[in-house]
């Protein structure tokens, strides 16, 4: 699970992971194995996109799930695991498979267009030291995706930052790595602020 794999097309992945499941049911287990010989690129992107995929990601609990996925994949990242752990409980919560090809297709030709952009470029920021620093934002991303998912809409912010950052080390595209920890930044500064007003509005 180096970052030192190959490039990935985003379409491709996506479509891969449409077809890990062969029964009427999509389990968690099921879709990250059948990228666990890649990078956490696209571990990371799966969960992250899921959150804000129309028709899945407002499914009850979607947000928090896919928020806890995106930390235990982080945490891993962080820590360079050649082999990714989740708890049972999470690898065993699934969605209908018509519901997860039906968001496939409605992301589908936003991810053709976007293999159409990324390309591997400023490399210079997936080697060491940087993943640390990236693993770091992650981290701070799927918590900051619990505090934004209290405001409806909002988990979008911070998941948007990682799904840049994860587009970019699937295809080792440093370009989106870069915009994807500025915009993570700014996301996580202001979670403190939101954190605020929940609290003020609970008040």
């Amino acid at each position: 699970m180096a970052q030192t794999s190959r490039p990935s097309r985003l379409a491709d992945l996506f479509d891969q992971a449409a077809e890990a499941s062969p029964s009427d049911r999509v389990a968690v287990g099921d879709v990250l194995d059948s990228l666990a010989h890649r990078s956490y690129g696209p571990l990371l992107l799966l969960p992250a996109l899921i959150s804000v995929l129309p028709g899945v990601g407002a499914l009850p609990g979607v947000t928090w799930t896919t928020a806890a996925l995106c930390l235990f994949i982080s945490i891993q990242f962080l820590f360079q695991r050649r082999s990714l752990w989740l708890p049972g409980g999470l690898r065993k919560l699934h969605v209908s498979q018509s519901a997860f090809e039906n968001g496939v297709h409605a992301a589908r030709p936003w991810l053709r267009r976007l293999d159409g952009f990324t390309h591997p470029r400023f490399r210079l920021v997936l080697k060491p030291p940087a993943p640390v620093f990236i693993a770091l934002m992650c981290v701070a991303l799927s918590l900051a995706m619990f505090v934004y998912s209290l405001v409806p809409g909002g988990v979008v912010i911070p998941a948007a930052a990682l799904i840049l950052i994860a587009i970019g080390l699937t295809t080792h595209d440093g370009i989106f790595v870069i915009t994807g920890t500025v915009t993570g930044s700014a996301a996580v500064s202001a979670t403190g602020w939101l954190i605020a007003r929940v609290a003020s509005h609970i008040g």
